[in-house]
């Protein structure tokens, strides 16, 4: 019988130490709000800094224009681009580019700061709903990568290089959906925002969660983390505002 409970419990813990026990790292806050602004903008898409200190580049899926608005959301420019489905933009310093993604069309247009298009890039990645395509783009200078996330079906972040070949791609799966993202160089951070779930969190570099907030933005769609002044601006599709929250330390 003693034989017989120790190959039993020898068994047991065979198994147990062959069975991955998941732990879960994330922490969960919630964002201390500052300011809140009204756009005129008819749902904003997209968010990123600019060549101005203190302005971004938002999109609208609606008009199809690219906005140069400043941090109290005034438009201090109007690029009429006639998009189809402009959902990301992300301003390059390096080449003074802007590159905005179009969902529907699964492609990136490169324009200057003055509205003329420079090229346009192709995204080799799964169709399942047009409408579920990508959505956020942020790029990593010290890599030279974009790094583009797609809404759902498949729930993913790619990686790409300047010509927008794929390098790699990632699963995401700690929300609903996913629709803006950005880089962060000083910690060297992907902070991934959700529209339906309400959260943002700071991802490594393959997406993964370090720490989850909760913003209670009604569809957020677009996303800067500034970390020079502690801040984290997200645009709202549903009510045109663009919501200034402490960043955490």
């Amino acid at each position: 019988m003693v034989r017989k409970t120790i190959i039993l419990l020898s068994g047991f813990l065979f198994l147990l130490s062959c069975v991955e026990v998941h732990k879960d790292p994330v922490e969960y806050e919630s964002l201390i709000l500052l300011q809140v602004f009204d756009l005129d903008i008819e749902g904003p898409s997209g968010l990123s800094k600019s060549y101005l200190p203190d302005h971004f580049y938002t999109v609208c899926d609606k008009t199809g224009n690219v906005y140069l608005i400043n941090n109290k959301g005034e438009i201090f420019q109007t690029i009429e681009l006639g998009g189809d489905d402009l959902e990301g933009v992300e301003f390059v310093e390096e080449n003074l580019s802007v590159y905005v993604v179009e969902e529907r069309l699964r492609m990136v247009i490169r324009l200057t700061p003055g509205g003329s298009v420079l090229d346009t890039f192709h995204l080799d990645i799964p169709v399942q709903n047009l409408n579920d395509g990508p959505e956020g783009i942020a790029y990593n200078p010290d890599k030279k990568h974009f790094y583009i996330v797609n809404e759902k079906n498949p729930a993913m972040l790619f990686v790409f290089d300047t010509l927008f070949q794929m390098i790699n791609e990632y699963p995401l799966n700690f929300a609903k959906d996913y629709s803006s993202v950005d880089y962060e160089p000083v910690n060297n951070h992907l902070w991934i925002l959700s529209e339906e779930s309400k959260l943002l969190a700071r991802c490594n570099l393959k997406g993964e969660p370090e720490k989850i907030y909760q913003t209670n933005v009604p569809d957020g769609e677009g996303l800067v983390v500034d970390v020079g002044n502690e801040l984290i601006y997200i645009v709202c599709d549903d009510t045109s505002r663009l919501f200034i929250f402490k960043l955490p330390d």
